[in-house]
C-alpha cells in the first residue's frame, strides 16, 4: 500500500509538471498562428482566443499520451537508478507490482480521454466550423468605414466608404479587389449588401457599378458596367460551397458515425478510439522502458526509446485509418492489426521483463559448467 501510494503521488506530480510544459509550448504556438492569420485579415483578432481554445482539444489527446509516457518512464527509471527499486525487490515486490499504480493513473486519463474524442473535440470542430462559415459577413464587419482593409498577403483589398446599420447593414461606395494567378479582379459599386442562398452560400449583392477584370493570358483589360452583380464570397474567403452542403465526418457525432456505413465514417470512429486506446499499451510499455541499472549514466534513454515507440504505433494508427478510409480493411482488421499488435508486444515484454533473471541466471550456469 504504501509503495503503490509513493509512486502513484510522484507519477501524478511528474504528470502535471511536463502536462503544464506542453499545453504551454502548444497554447503559445497555437496564438502565434492566430495572430498572424489575424494580421492577415483571415480571422478577426477578437476570435483569436476562442479559436486557439479549440484547436487545442484536437491536440489534447496526444498531449496527454506523451505525458504519461514520459512521465511513467522518468518516475521508473529513477526508481532503478537510486536504487530504490531494488529495495521493494528485496521485500517482495516485482516489476509487476508496478502495473496497479500505472493502471490507477491511465485508466481514467482512457475515460477521459473516450469522453473527450466522443464529445468534446466533435463539439470544438463544429464550433470552428461555424466560425469559417460565417467568416464571409466576419469579413466585412472587419472593414471600417472609410479605411482598406487587405488581406491573403494584399492578394485582397476591400474598402466601403460608408455603413448603414440596420438588420441587414448596407454598404455605400464599395471597392473590393482581388488577385489570383491568373487574373486580378477590381469592382466598384454605389451600394451593396450581403444575401444568404438556399445552400447556405453569402453572396455580396452589389448595385450600379463596374467592374475591371485584367486577365494575364489575354493582355488586356476588359470593362463593364452593370446594374445589379452578385459574387461569392467563397472567392475572397476560401470556403468551398460542397464543404457547406455535405459536413465533414470530424463534424459528427459518435452516434451518427456508428450508425454511418461510410468507409470516412468508421475511418473517424477508428481514430477517436484509437487516440484514447492508444494509451493503454504505451503504458504497459513504459513499465519495461523505464528500467534502468543503477549504474547507468543516461536517464534519457528510455524516454527517447518510448517516444519513438509512440511515433511508431500513432503511425500504424494512421495506416489503418487510411485503409479504413479506402475500404480494404473492416474496423475489426483495422483494430486487430494496430492495437491488437501493440498490446501483444507490451503483454510479451512485461513478462520478459518479470522472467529475465531466469534465462539470465540459466545462461550464466550452462557457461560456468561449459
Amino acid at each position: 500500500m504504501i509503495f503503490q501510494r509513493s509512486i502513484l503521488r510522484e507519477k501524478i506530480a511528474v504528470f502535471a509538471v511536463i502536462l503544464f510544459t506542453l499545453l504551454t509550448i502548444t497554447l503559445v504556438l497555437l496564438l502565434v498562428r492566430g495572430l498572424r492569420d489575424a494580421a492577415d485579415g483571415a480571422i478577426a483578432v477578437d476570435g483569436v482566443l476562442r479559436l486557439m481554445l479549440i484547436a487545442t482539444l484536437r491536440y489534447f489527446p496526444l498531449i496527454v499520451v506523451v505525458t504519461v509516457i514520459v512521465a511513467m518512464i522518468m518516475t521508473i527509471t529513477r526508481l532503478y537508478q537510486d536504487s530504490e527499486m531494488a529495495v521493494w525487490q528485496a521485500s517482495g515486490l516485482g516489476s509487476l507490482s508496478l502495473l496497479r499504480p500505472v493502471m490507477m493513473l491511465v485508466m481514467p486519463m482512457f475515460l477521459f480521454l473516450l469522453f473527450l474524442n466522443a464529445v468534446l473535440t466533435p463539439w470544438g470542430n463544429q464550433q470552428l466550423a461555424q466560425y469559417r462559415t460565417q467568416s464571409g459577413m466576419n469579413e466585412l464587419n472587419l472593414i471600417k468605414p472609410g479605411s482598406f482593409r487587405t488581406g491573403q498577403n494584399g492578394k485582397r483589398v476591400f474598402f466601403i466608404q460608408d455603413v448603414v446599420k440596420s438588420e441587414s447593414p448596407e454598404f455605400r461606395n464599395v471597392f473590393a479587389l482581388q488577385k489570383t494567378d491568373k487574373e486580378t479582379l477590381l469592382l466598384t459599386a454605389e451600394r451593396a449588401h450581403l444575401e444568404d442562398t438556399f445552400d447556405n452560400r453569402t453572396f455580396l449583392v452589389l448595385e450600379k457599378g463596374r467592374q475591371y477584370q485584367d486577365r494575364f493570358a489575354d493582355d488586356y483589360l476588359q470593362s463593364m458596367s452593370y446594374g445589379r452583380y452578385g459574387f461569392s464570397m467563397d472567392e475572397f474567403t476560401g470556403i468551398k460551397t460542397s464543404d457547406l452542403k455535405e459536413p465533414d465526418v470530424e463534424l459528427l457525432g459518435t452516434r451518427e458515425l456508428w450508425n454511418n456505413p461510410k468507409t470516412t465514417a468508421v475511418a473517424e470512429l477508428y481514430r477517436r478510439f484509437s487516440d484514447a486506446f492508444m494509451i493503454i499499451p504505451m503504458a504497459l510499455l513504459s513499465v519495461v522502458l523505464g528500467f534502468s541499472r543503477p549504474r547507468a549514466s543516461s536517464r534519457t534513454l528510455g524516454v527517447l526509446t518510448g517516444l519513438v515507440t509512440f511515433m511508431i504505433y500513432l503511425n500504424l494508427i494512421k495506416y489503418g485509418e487510411a485503409k479504413l478510409h479506402a475500404g480494404a480493411w473492416s474496423l475489426d482488421h483495422a483494430l486487430l492489426v494496430s492495437h491488437g499488435v501493440f498490446l501483444l508486444l507490451a503483454l510479451l515484454a512485461l513478462w520478459y521483463r518479470q522472467n529475465a533473471w531466469r534465462y539470465t541466471f540459466h545462461w550464466f550456469s550452462r557457461r560456468s559448467k561449459s
